[in-house]
Protein backbone atom coordinates (compact mmCIF):
# COMPACT_ATOMS: atom_id res chain seq x y z
CA UNK A 1 0.00 0.00 0.00
CA UNK A 2 1.44 3.39 -0.96
CA UNK A 3 2.38 5.71 1.96
CA UNK A 4 -0.13 8.35 0.83
CA UNK A 5 -2.99 5.84 0.82
CA UNK A 6 -1.88 4.48 4.19
CA UNK A 7 -1.78 8.00 5.62
CA UNK A 8 -5.26 8.74 4.27
CA UNK A 9 -6.60 5.58 5.91
CA UNK A 10 -4.94 6.48 9.21
CA UNK A 11 -6.32 10.01 8.96
CA UNK A 12 -9.88 8.73 8.52
CA UNK A 13 -9.46 6.23 11.36
CA UNK A 14 -8.11 9.00 13.60
CA UNK A 15 -11.18 11.14 12.86
CA UNK A 16 -13.52 8.27 13.73
CA UNK A 17 -11.56 7.57 16.91
CA UNK A 18 -11.79 11.26 17.86
CA UNK A 19 -15.57 11.23 17.56
CA UNK A 20 -15.85 8.21 19.86
CA UNK A 21 -13.18 9.59 22.20
CA UNK A 22 -14.87 12.98 22.66
CA UNK A 23 -18.30 11.40 23.21
CA UNK A 24 -17.00 8.96 25.84
CA UNK A 25 -14.93 11.70 27.51
CA UNK A 26 -17.94 13.94 28.13
CA UNK A 27 -20.13 11.02 29.18
CA UNK A 28 -17.53 9.95 31.75
CA UNK A 29 -16.98 13.49 33.04
CA UNK A 30 -20.70 14.30 33.35
CA UNK A 31 -21.59 10.99 35.05
CA UNK A 32 -18.72 11.38 37.52
CA UNK A 33 -19.72 14.95 38.41
CA UNK A 34 -23.37 13.97 38.75
CA UNK A 35 -22.34 11.23 41.16
CA UNK A 36 -20.01 13.27 43.37
CA UNK A 37 -22.03 16.49 43.44
CA UNK A 38 -25.61 15.19 43.40
CA UNK A 39 -25.95 11.47 44.08
CA UNK A 40 -23.22 11.14 46.71
CA UNK A 41 -24.70 13.79 49.05
CA UNK A 42 -28.10 12.14 48.70
CA UNK A 43 -26.70 8.69 49.49
CA UNK A 44 -24.50 9.90 52.36
CA UNK A 45 -26.03 12.82 54.32
CA UNK A 46 -22.64 13.54 55.94
CA UNK A 47 -21.18 14.50 52.53
CA UNK A 48 -20.92 18.27 52.05
CA UNK A 49 -22.98 19.83 49.27
CA UNK A 50 -19.92 21.48 47.75
CA UNK A 51 -21.68 23.22 44.85
CA UNK A 52 -24.44 24.61 47.08
CA UNK A 53 -22.15 25.68 49.92
CA UNK A 54 -19.28 27.10 47.90
CA UNK A 55 -20.02 29.55 45.08
CA UNK A 56 -16.37 29.65 43.99
CA UNK A 57 -16.40 25.87 43.50
CA UNK A 58 -19.48 26.13 41.33
CA UNK A 59 -17.92 28.91 39.23
CA UNK A 60 -14.71 26.90 38.96
CA UNK A 61 -16.60 23.83 37.76
CA UNK A 62 -18.56 25.83 35.19
CA UNK A 63 -15.35 27.39 33.84
CA UNK A 64 -13.78 23.95 33.44
CA UNK A 65 -16.85 22.71 31.54
CA UNK A 66 -16.79 25.75 29.27
CA UNK A 67 -13.11 25.19 28.59
CA UNK A 68 -13.66 21.53 27.75
CA UNK A 69 -16.66 22.27 25.51
CA UNK A 70 -14.63 24.91 23.66
CA UNK A 71 -12.28 22.11 22.61
CA UNK A 72 -14.96 20.61 20.32
CA UNK A 73 -14.88 23.38 17.62
CA UNK A 74 -11.08 23.57 18.02
CA UNK A 75 -10.87 19.83 17.35
CA UNK A 76 -13.05 20.17 14.25
CA UNK A 77 -10.81 22.96 13.01
CA UNK A 78 -7.75 20.75 13.39
CA UNK A 79 -9.56 17.90 11.62
CA UNK A 80 -10.36 20.19 8.69
CA UNK A 81 -6.65 21.08 8.59
CA UNK A 82 -5.88 17.36 8.34
CA UNK A 83 -4.45 17.36 11.89
CA UNK A 84 -7.01 15.20 13.75
CA UNK A 85 -4.34 13.61 15.94
CA UNK A 86 -4.01 16.91 17.87
CA UNK A 87 -7.46 16.39 19.45
CA UNK A 88 -6.49 13.67 21.94
CA UNK A 89 -3.53 15.71 23.19
CA UNK A 90 -5.67 18.83 23.59
CA UNK A 91 -8.24 17.05 25.75
CA UNK A 92 -5.63 15.32 27.86
CA UNK A 93 -3.58 18.48 28.47
CA UNK A 94 -6.65 20.55 29.37
CA UNK A 95 -7.90 17.83 31.71
CA UNK A 96 -4.52 17.42 33.40
CA UNK A 97 -3.96 21.15 33.91
CA UNK A 98 -7.48 21.76 35.23
CA UNK A 99 -7.35 18.67 37.46
CA UNK A 100 -3.95 19.56 38.90
CA UNK A 101 -4.92 23.20 39.52
CA UNK A 102 -8.20 22.10 41.17
CA UNK A 103 -6.43 19.70 43.53
CA UNK A 104 -3.72 22.23 44.40
CA UNK A 105 -6.41 24.80 45.15
CA UNK A 106 -8.38 22.21 47.18
CA UNK A 107 -5.65 20.63 49.30
CA UNK A 108 -2.40 22.62 49.39
CA UNK A 109 -2.28 24.91 52.44
CA UNK A 110 -5.24 23.17 54.12
CA UNK A 111 -5.58 20.50 56.78
CA UNK A 112 -7.76 18.31 54.55
CA UNK A 113 -6.54 14.79 53.91
CA UNK A 114 -5.56 14.37 50.27
CA UNK A 115 -8.06 12.11 48.50
CA UNK A 116 -8.20 11.90 44.76
CA UNK A 117 -8.81 9.54 41.91
CA UNK A 118 -11.18 9.96 39.03
CA UNK A 119 -12.76 7.59 36.51
CA UNK A 120 -11.77 10.15 33.85
CA UNK A 121 -8.13 9.26 34.54
CA UNK A 122 -8.91 5.59 34.00
CA UNK A 123 -10.78 6.57 30.84
CA UNK A 124 -7.62 8.15 29.39
CA UNK A 125 -5.53 5.09 30.20
CA UNK A 126 -8.02 2.42 29.13
CA UNK A 127 -8.98 4.19 25.89
CA UNK A 128 -5.46 5.17 24.80
CA UNK A 129 -5.24 1.97 22.63
CA UNK A 130 -8.16 3.40 20.65
CA UNK A 131 -5.62 5.52 18.74
CA UNK A 132 -3.03 2.71 18.39
CA UNK A 133 -0.37 5.29 19.28
CA UNK A 134 2.37 4.41 21.78
CA UNK A 135 3.46 8.03 22.05
CA UNK A 136 0.01 9.09 23.28
CA UNK A 137 -0.09 6.09 25.63
CA UNK A 138 3.26 7.03 27.19
CA UNK A 139 2.22 10.69 27.57
CA UNK A 140 -1.04 9.67 29.32
CA UNK A 141 0.64 7.25 31.72
CA UNK A 142 3.56 9.59 32.38
CA UNK A 143 1.28 12.60 32.84
CA UNK A 144 -1.02 10.89 35.35
CA UNK A 145 1.84 9.42 37.38
CA UNK A 146 3.54 12.83 37.42
CA UNK A 147 0.36 14.47 38.73
CA UNK A 148 0.18 12.12 41.71
CA UNK A 149 3.90 12.48 42.34
CA UNK A 150 3.54 16.29 42.39
CA UNK A 151 0.51 16.19 44.68
CA UNK A 152 2.28 13.70 46.98
CA UNK A 153 5.24 16.04 47.27
CA UNK A 154 3.06 19.12 47.88
CA UNK A 155 0.75 17.50 50.44
CA UNK A 156 3.37 15.16 51.98
CA UNK A 157 0.73 12.43 51.81
CA UNK A 158 1.64 8.74 51.40
CA UNK A 159 -1.90 8.07 50.13
CA UNK A 160 -0.75 8.83 46.55
CA UNK A 161 1.04 5.48 46.51
CA UNK A 162 -2.24 3.60 46.08
CA UNK A 163 -3.48 5.47 42.97
CA UNK A 164 0.02 5.28 41.50
CA UNK A 165 0.05 1.48 41.94
CA UNK A 166 -3.45 1.21 40.45
CA UNK A 167 -2.45 3.37 37.49
CA UNK A 168 0.61 1.20 36.89
CA UNK A 169 -1.54 -1.92 36.98
CA UNK A 170 -4.05 -0.54 34.49
CA UNK A 171 -1.27 0.83 32.29
CA UNK A 172 0.27 -2.66 32.01
CA UNK A 173 -3.10 -4.07 30.93
CA UNK A 174 -3.53 -1.22 28.45
CA UNK A 175 -0.03 -1.76 27.07
CA UNK A 176 -0.84 -5.40 26.34
CA UNK A 177 -4.08 -4.37 24.58
CA UNK A 178 -2.22 -1.71 22.61
CA UNK A 179 0.35 -4.22 21.36
CA UNK A 180 -2.40 -6.61 20.31
CA UNK A 181 -4.12 -3.79 18.39
CA UNK A 182 -0.90 -2.91 16.63
CA UNK A 183 -0.22 -6.52 15.67
CA UNK A 184 -3.76 -6.84 14.35
CA UNK A 185 -3.45 -3.64 12.29
CA UNK A 186 -0.05 -4.66 10.93
CA UNK A 187 -1.60 -7.93 9.77
CA UNK A 188 -4.42 -6.04 8.04
CA UNK A 189 -1.96 -3.65 6.35
CA UNK A 190 0.14 -6.59 5.10
CA UNK A 191 -3.00 -8.24 3.74
CA UNK A 192 -3.95 -5.04 1.91
CA UNK A 193 -0.45 -4.75 0.47
CA UNK A 194 -0.51 -8.34 -0.75
CA UNK A 195 -3.98 -7.86 -2.21
CA UNK A 196 -2.82 -4.63 -3.90
CA UNK A 197 0.19 -6.41 -5.39
CA UNK A 198 -1.97 -9.25 -6.70
CA UNK A 199 -4.44 -6.74 -8.13
CA UNK A 200 -1.63 -4.95 -9.95
CA UNK A 201 -0.50 -8.24 -11.48
CA UNK A 202 -4.07 -8.98 -12.53
CA UNK A 203 -4.44 -5.53 -14.12
CA UNK A 204 -1.15 -5.97 -15.98
CA UNK A 205 -2.45 -9.28 -17.33
CA UNK A 206 -5.71 -7.70 -18.44
CA UNK A 207 -3.88 -4.81 -20.07
CA UNK A 208 -1.67 -7.25 -21.94
CA UNK A 209 -4.77 -9.12 -23.12
CA UNK A 210 -6.38 -5.84 -24.13
CA UNK A 211 -3.35 -4.70 -26.11
CA UNK A 212 -3.32 -8.04 -27.92
CA UNK A 213 -7.00 -7.58 -28.77
CA UNK A 214 -6.56 -4.03 -30.02
CA UNK A 215 -3.60 -4.75 -32.31
CA UNK A 216 -5.02 -8.05 -33.57
CA UNK A 217 -7.47 -6.40 -35.98
CA UNK A 218 -4.94 -4.34 -37.97
CA UNK A 219 -2.45 -7.22 -37.91
CA UNK A 220 -5.10 -9.52 -39.34
CA UNK A 221 -5.79 -7.00 -42.11
CA UNK A 222 -2.08 -6.67 -42.89
CA UNK A 223 -1.71 -10.43 -43.05
CA UNK A 224 -4.71 -10.75 -45.37
CA UNK A 225 -3.49 -8.11 -47.82
CA UNK A 226 0.02 -9.56 -47.84
CA UNK A 227 -1.46 -12.96 -48.71
CA UNK A 228 -3.62 -11.40 -51.46
CA UNK A 229 -0.60 -9.74 -53.05
CA UNK A 230 1.31 -13.00 -52.78
CA UNK A 231 -1.52 -14.88 -54.53
CA UNK A 232 -1.90 -12.26 -57.26
CA UNK A 233 1.89 -12.14 -57.80
CA UNK A 234 1.66 -8.44 -58.52
CA UNK A 235 1.91 -5.11 -56.75
CA UNK A 236 -1.45 -3.54 -55.96
CA UNK A 237 -1.29 0.15 -54.93
CA UNK A 238 -4.71 -0.13 -53.30
CA UNK A 239 -3.53 -2.92 -51.01
CA UNK A 240 -0.35 -1.05 -50.16
CA UNK A 241 -2.27 2.10 -49.28
CA UNK A 242 -4.57 0.17 -46.93
CA UNK A 243 -1.59 -1.62 -45.38
CA UNK A 244 0.13 1.69 -44.65
CA UNK A 245 -3.06 3.01 -43.10
CA UNK A 246 -3.31 -0.09 -40.92
CA UNK A 247 0.28 0.37 -39.78
CA UNK A 248 -0.56 3.94 -38.89
CA UNK A 249 -3.59 2.71 -36.98
CA UNK A 250 -1.38 0.34 -35.02
CA UNK A 251 0.71 3.31 -33.94
CA UNK A 252 -2.40 5.24 -32.94
CA UNK A 253 -3.72 2.29 -30.91
CA UNK A 254 -0.50 2.09 -28.93
CA UNK A 255 -0.59 5.85 -28.36
CA UNK A 256 -4.24 5.64 -27.24
CA UNK A 257 -3.33 3.10 -24.59
CA UNK A 258 -0.71 5.54 -23.31
CA UNK A 259 -3.13 8.48 -23.48
CA UNK A 260 -5.58 6.63 -21.21
CA UNK A 261 -3.17 7.19 -18.36
CA UNK A 262 -1.34 10.28 -19.65
CA UNK A 263 -3.31 12.82 -21.72
CA UNK A 264 -1.44 14.39 -24.63
CA UNK A 265 -2.06 17.09 -27.22
CA UNK A 266 -4.36 16.16 -30.12
CA UNK A 267 -4.24 17.70 -33.60
CA UNK A 268 -7.79 18.30 -34.80
CA UNK A 269 -8.39 18.85 -38.51
CA UNK A 270 -11.50 18.87 -40.69
CA UNK A 271 -12.38 15.25 -41.47
CA UNK A 272 -14.91 14.04 -44.06
CA UNK A 273 -16.95 11.43 -42.21
CA UNK A 274 -18.16 9.68 -45.35
CA UNK A 275 -14.57 8.87 -46.31
CA UNK A 276 -13.86 7.39 -42.87
CA UNK A 277 -17.00 5.27 -42.91
CA UNK A 278 -16.40 3.99 -46.44
CA UNK A 279 -12.86 3.00 -45.47
CA UNK A 280 -14.10 1.01 -42.46
CA UNK A 281 -16.91 -0.67 -44.43
CA UNK A 282 -14.49 -1.68 -47.21
CA UNK A 283 -12.01 -2.97 -44.65
CA UNK A 284 -14.56 -5.16 -42.89
CA UNK A 285 -16.52 -6.21 -45.94
CA UNK A 286 -14.74 -9.54 -46.40
CA UNK A 287 -15.10 -10.45 -42.72
CA UNK A 288 -18.79 -9.53 -42.86
CA UNK A 289 -19.35 -11.72 -45.92
CA UNK A 290 -17.70 -14.67 -44.23
CA UNK A 291 -20.19 -14.33 -41.38
CA UNK A 292 -23.12 -13.76 -43.75
CA UNK A 293 -23.56 -10.16 -42.64
CA UNK A 294 -24.59 -7.48 -45.12
CA UNK A 295 -23.61 -3.86 -44.50
CA UNK A 296 -25.90 -1.17 -45.91
CA UNK A 297 -24.81 2.45 -46.00
CA UNK A 298 -26.69 5.73 -46.33
CA UNK A 299 -24.83 9.03 -46.81
CA UNK A 300 -26.18 12.50 -47.63
CA UNK A 301 -25.00 14.34 -50.75
CA UNK A 302 -23.35 16.96 -48.55
CA UNK A 303 -19.78 16.14 -47.51
CA UNK A 304 -20.28 16.46 -43.77
CA UNK A 305 -17.13 17.31 -41.81
CA UNK A 306 -16.17 17.43 -38.16
CA UNK A 307 -13.01 18.45 -36.30
CA UNK A 308 -11.07 15.31 -35.47
CA UNK A 309 -8.32 12.96 -36.54
CA UNK A 310 -8.88 10.68 -39.49
CA UNK A 311 -7.14 7.59 -38.10
CA UNK A 312 -8.72 7.83 -34.64
CA UNK A 313 -12.20 8.24 -36.07
CA UNK A 314 -11.66 5.18 -38.23
CA UNK A 315 -10.67 3.31 -35.08
CA UNK A 316 -13.95 4.31 -33.38
CA UNK A 317 -16.11 3.22 -36.34
CA UNK A 318 -14.07 0.06 -36.81
CA UNK A 319 -14.56 -0.99 -33.17
CA UNK A 320 -18.32 -0.44 -33.29
CA UNK A 321 -18.92 -2.01 -36.72
CA UNK A 322 -16.76 -4.99 -35.80
CA UNK A 323 -18.74 -5.43 -32.57
CA UNK A 324 -21.93 -5.31 -34.61
CA UNK A 325 -20.65 -8.09 -36.89
CA UNK A 326 -19.69 -10.22 -33.90
CA UNK A 327 -23.13 -9.62 -32.35
CA UNK A 328 -24.72 -11.55 -35.24
CA UNK A 329 -23.08 -15.00 -35.27
CA UNK A 330 -25.81 -16.35 -37.58
CA UNK A 331 -25.71 -13.46 -40.03
CA UNK A 332 -27.87 -10.41 -40.47
CA UNK A 333 -27.82 -6.75 -41.45
CA UNK A 334 -25.86 -3.71 -40.37
CA UNK A 335 -27.01 -0.25 -41.39
CA UNK A 336 -24.61 2.67 -41.31
CA UNK A 337 -26.28 6.08 -41.63
CA UNK A 338 -24.80 9.55 -41.67
CA UNK A 339 -27.23 12.38 -40.93
CA UNK A 340 -27.16 16.03 -39.96
CA UNK A 341 -29.48 17.36 -37.26
CA UNK A 342 -29.15 21.09 -36.57
CA UNK A 343 -25.69 21.66 -35.07
CA UNK A 344 -24.90 17.95 -34.75
CA UNK A 345 -23.57 15.42 -37.23
CA UNK A 346 -24.70 11.91 -36.27
CA UNK A 347 -23.37 8.51 -37.29
CA UNK A 348 -25.79 5.67 -36.59
CA UNK A 349 -24.57 2.07 -36.65
CA UNK A 350 -27.49 -0.36 -36.27
CA UNK A 351 -27.42 -4.14 -36.05
CA UNK A 352 -29.96 -6.88 -35.45
CA UNK A 353 -27.79 -8.89 -33.12
CA UNK A 354 -27.99 -10.31 -29.62
CA UNK A 355 -28.32 -6.88 -28.02
CA UNK A 356 -26.96 -5.50 -24.76
CA UNK A 357 -28.77 -5.70 -21.40
CA UNK A 358 -29.96 -2.26 -20.29
CA UNK A 359 -28.09 -2.47 -16.98
CA UNK A 360 -24.83 -3.03 -18.89
CA UNK A 361 -25.09 0.02 -21.19
CA UNK A 362 -23.84 2.60 -18.63
CA UNK A 363 -20.71 0.48 -18.07
CA UNK A 364 -19.64 0.22 -21.72
CA UNK A 365 -17.15 3.09 -21.34
CA UNK A 366 -15.37 1.44 -18.41
CA UNK A 367 -12.01 -0.21 -18.81
CA UNK A 368 -12.04 -4.02 -19.06
CA UNK A 369 -15.84 -4.23 -19.07
CA UNK A 370 -17.22 -6.35 -21.89
CA UNK A 371 -20.47 -8.15 -22.63
CA UNK A 372 -18.61 -10.57 -24.90
CA UNK A 373 -17.25 -13.83 -23.53
CA UNK A 374 -13.74 -13.20 -24.85
CA UNK A 375 -13.92 -9.41 -24.90
CA UNK A 376 -11.38 -7.22 -23.10
CA UNK A 377 -13.44 -4.04 -22.70
CA UNK A 378 -10.70 -1.83 -24.14
CA UNK A 379 -12.13 -1.24 -27.61
CA UNK A 380 -15.25 0.64 -26.55
CA UNK A 381 -13.42 2.41 -23.73
CA UNK A 382 -10.91 3.85 -26.19
CA UNK A 383 -13.75 4.73 -28.59
CA UNK A 384 -15.64 6.62 -25.88
CA UNK A 385 -12.49 8.54 -24.97
CA UNK A 386 -11.76 9.52 -28.57
CA UNK A 387 -15.32 10.76 -29.08
CA UNK A 388 -15.14 12.69 -25.81
CA UNK A 389 -11.86 14.31 -26.90
CA UNK A 390 -13.67 15.65 -29.99
CA UNK A 391 -16.55 17.09 -27.90
CA UNK A 392 -18.81 14.31 -29.15
CA UNK A 393 -21.11 11.89 -27.39
CA UNK A 394 -22.24 8.30 -27.78
CA UNK A 395 -25.80 7.15 -27.19
CA UNK A 396 -26.63 3.44 -27.09
CA UNK A 397 -30.10 2.01 -27.56
CA UNK A 398 -30.41 -1.75 -27.32
CA UNK A 399 -32.82 -4.58 -26.68
CA UNK A 400 -31.76 -8.13 -25.97
CA UNK A 401 -32.20 -10.36 -29.06
CA UNK A 402 -33.52 -7.36 -31.02
CA UNK A 403 -30.38 -5.40 -31.86
CA UNK A 404 -28.32 -2.36 -30.92
CA UNK A 405 -28.01 1.16 -32.27
CA UNK A 406 -24.92 3.24 -31.60
CA UNK A 407 -25.50 6.95 -32.27
CA UNK A 408 -22.23 8.91 -32.35
CA UNK A 409 -22.77 12.67 -32.41
CA UNK A 410 -20.20 15.36 -33.18
CA UNK A 411 -20.56 19.12 -33.40
CA UNK A 412 -20.94 20.01 -37.09
CA UNK A 413 -17.94 21.95 -38.39
CA UNK A 414 -18.52 25.60 -39.24
CA UNK A 415 -17.70 26.58 -42.84
CA UNK A 416 -15.33 29.28 -41.60
CA UNK A 417 -13.24 26.60 -39.93
CA UNK A 418 -12.91 24.37 -42.97
CA UNK A 419 -9.18 24.97 -43.30
CA UNK A 420 -8.42 25.35 -39.60
CA UNK A 421 -6.23 23.12 -37.46
CA UNK A 422 -6.95 22.96 -33.75
CA UNK A 423 -4.48 21.74 -31.14
CA UNK A 424 -6.38 20.33 -28.19
CA UNK A 425 -4.46 19.95 -24.96
CA UNK A 426 -6.60 17.41 -23.17
CA UNK A 427 -4.75 17.76 -19.91
CA UNK A 428 -5.35 21.51 -19.82
CA UNK A 429 -8.68 21.82 -21.61
CA UNK A 430 -7.47 24.56 -24.00
CA UNK A 431 -7.76 25.04 -27.75
CA UNK A 432 -5.25 26.78 -29.99
CA UNK A 433 -6.23 27.89 -33.49
CA UNK A 434 -3.71 27.86 -36.34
Amino acid sequence: MRPTIRNEIRMEEEKRANTLFISLFFITVILYDVYRFILSPLIDPHTDMILLNDTSSMVHLILIYLLEISLIPISRWYSNKQLPYVTKYLFFIVFMVSSLMTEIFRYVGTSDVYASGSPVELFFILFSPLFVNKKFYLIVVGGLLSKYAIMGALTMSPIVVLPILLLLLFSVITFIILNRFQSYLDTIVESYERAGHNEKLAVIGRIATGITHEIKNPLTSLKGFVQLQDLEKTYNPKYSRIMLQELERLTIIVNDLIVIGKPQSIQLKPVVLKDCLEYVVNLLEQEAERKQVTIYTSYPDERLKIMGEDVRLKQVFLNIVKNAIEAMPHGGEIRVRLVKEKEWTIIQIMDRGVGIPKEAIPQLNQAFYSTKENGTGLGLMVSYKIVEDYDGKIDVQSEVNQGTTFSISFPTIMHSSADTTVTLSSNQGKYFMK
